[in-house]
Order: C-alpha cells, then sequence, then structure tokens
C-alpha cells in the first residue's frame, strides 16, 4: 500500500559565518555563509489523502495561511510536479519566528522532503533544491540531507561538510524580530558611497575544528542590526561573560547565540530585560522522515 502521510522534525539553522558580498542590479545581494542545523525544531506531518489545501499551526501565530512558507512549498511542489490532488500540513512550532533561526523556512524545506519521499515521482536533488530556492535563501540547505555546509550566491550553491562535533546552544531571544529585507536595506544603507573590500579568505583548517571556526565566525548584519538594537550588544555581552567561544547574532536576527563546550549554569546568565533563553545543541545529523502509515 502507497503511504500517503509522513512527519519530520524541522531543524531550525544557525548561521556561524555570514558575509554580505556584492548587490546585483536585481536588488539581491550575494552572500557566503556557514549553515550549521541544530537540535531545536519543528513538528512537521504532511497527509495527501485528501482534497483539502490547508496548514494547521500550533504554538505561533503565522498568518493567513496561503502566505505561510510550508504552503507555499507544497504548492510549488504540486506546480512542479502535477502531484499531490491536496495535502493537510499540521505544524508545531517551537523555532522562534522572526529570529535569524530558520523558522519558517525549515518547515518548507520539510514539507518538500516529505512530499517528495511521498511522490510516486520524486524530484531529483538538484531539481528539488532549484524548487527550494525559489522560496528563500535558507530553503535549499534546509531541504537538503546536509548537517553542515556552506553557500554562495543567493544560497543556491552549497558544499555539504563534515559536522563537527556536537557543542552545546544557548540562545537568547529578544521580543522583538529583525525583518530580513529592512537589514539587508540597513546593510545597502552603511555602504552607499564606500568600496566593497574583499572578505578575508578561509582556510579548511577553520572549518573543521571548533577551535578554527571561532576565529572566523562573523556575521555582517550585526553592525546596523545592533546598532539600531544596542540591547543586543548587551545580550552578546552575557553569552560571552558566561563562557560562550562563539558568540553571534544568526542570519539578520534578532536571535543571539552562545557555543558552549558544556551547558553553563543558565540560572547565572545576565540578561538583557525581556529576553528569554533556550537550550539546544548542534545538531549532527538530519532528521529523517517518517512514513505514518
Amino acid at each position: 500500500m502507497t503511504a500517503t502521510a509522513a512527519s519530520v522534525e524541522a531543524q531550525a539553522k544557525l548561521n556561524l559565518l555570514l558575509r554580505i558580498l556584492a548587490r546585483e542590479e536585481s536588488g539581491y545581494h550575494q552572500l557566503e555563509t556557514l549553515f550549521a542545523r541544530v537540535e531545536l525544531a519543528d513538528s512537521v506531518r504532511c497527509f495527501t489523502a485528501t482534497t483539502a489545501r490547508e496548514v494547521q499551526v500550533t504554538g505561533a501565530d503565522v498568518g493567513p495561511m496561503e502566505q505561510n512558507i510550508a504552503y507555499r512549498a507544497a504548492e510549488a511542489f504540486k506546480r512542479a510536479t502535477g502531484w499531490p490532488n491536496g495535502f493537510r500540513i499540521e505544524i508545531e512550532k517551537r523555532i522562534p519566528m522572526g529570529g535569524g533561526l530558520g523558522g519558517g523556512s525549515a518547515d518548507a524545506g520539510a514539507v518538500l522532503r516529505i512530499l517528495n519521499r511521498l511522490s510516486p515521482s520524486p524530484l531529483a536533488a538538484a531539481q528539488l533544491a532549484t524548487l527550494a530556492l525559489q522560496l528563500g535563501a535558507d530553503v535549499p540547505f534546509l531541504t537538503s540531507e546536509a548537517s553542515w555546509a556552506l553557500a554562495w550566491g543567493r544560497g543556491e550553491r552549497m558544499l555539504a561538510l563534515p559536522p563537527m562535533p556536537a557543542r552545546e546552544i544557548v540562545l537568547l531571544i529578544p521580543p522583538f524580530g529583525v525583518e530580513t529585507k529592512a537589514a539587508f536595506g540597513w546593510i545597502a544603507e552603511s555602504r552607499r558611497g564606500s568600496p566593497l573590500s574583499a572578505p578575508a579568505p578561509m582556510q579548511l583548517h577553520d572549518l573543521d575544528r571548533w577551535e578554527g571556526l571561532a576565529r572566523i565566525a562573523e556575521n555582517d548584519f550585526e553592525t546596523p542590526v545592533l546598532h539600531r538594537h544596542p540591547e543586543l550588544a548587551a545580550g552578546l555581552e552575557a553569552l560571552t561573560a558566561a563562557g560562550a567561544r562563539i558568540a553571534r547574532m544568526s542570519g539578520s536576527g534578532s536571535t543571539l547565540y552562545g557555543v558552549f563546550e558544556r551547558r553553563p549554569h543558565l540560572d547565572a546568565l545576565r540578561l538583557p530585560e525581556g529576553m528569554r533563553l533556550l537550550g539546544s545543541r548542534t545538531a549532527t545529523a538530519v532528521s529523517a522522515v517518517r512514513l505514518l502509515d
């Protein structure tokens, strides 16, 4: 009997390195980033034995269904393959929204992976990645089977990397998000009239051990975002004071993360007012799609 339902844990991502490069005539920025999945995840289930087309979300208000990126992922898969006739998507949200952790992109990637697993004519990996790119720069990585990867361009060029040993992660969640479009605008504003300097080259030994990564970890969004939200700088200082080997902002923000060799005493962290924290770990594998039938 053909399976008609499956589930997967849609893991969040961190940008352990994020460089914003030249801006194209189209307005898009080229980027260079090191992605790493973490164990924090949403739960996503898809059912295809239905004529409905719907998304049900618990744990967060994600707005109108038709604008939900998981719904758009299912619609994109249907347009590309002619299947499925209908779908019901159930999402249990745990990843904070609008925080640079790829929560929506992870859900979209999960839907594409599930539908491709259930499809009578699954797409090749390259075709699925092309479909994912239509939905956002983070979606190709979060649709892939890589737990770590370097990515360039708009996120479509990827080099899967062996994961580093798992490390404890502390996430600081501010009471506000940062709109990605606005953050790119701040980058463009700060660079107006100034030539873009070439980024420092990466060495392979910086990408196979945490000590090397700590030397090159950076995020070009931090300067303009922290300028507008100075409380985030206090959050990074709190993570560093607690012993984080790396303390950065993920993506365009606003979530901050600290990488620790062992779990710190979380109650000793002096958090800026309004921030909450979550503990997790970097992932060494991608969650597998599980059939439900």
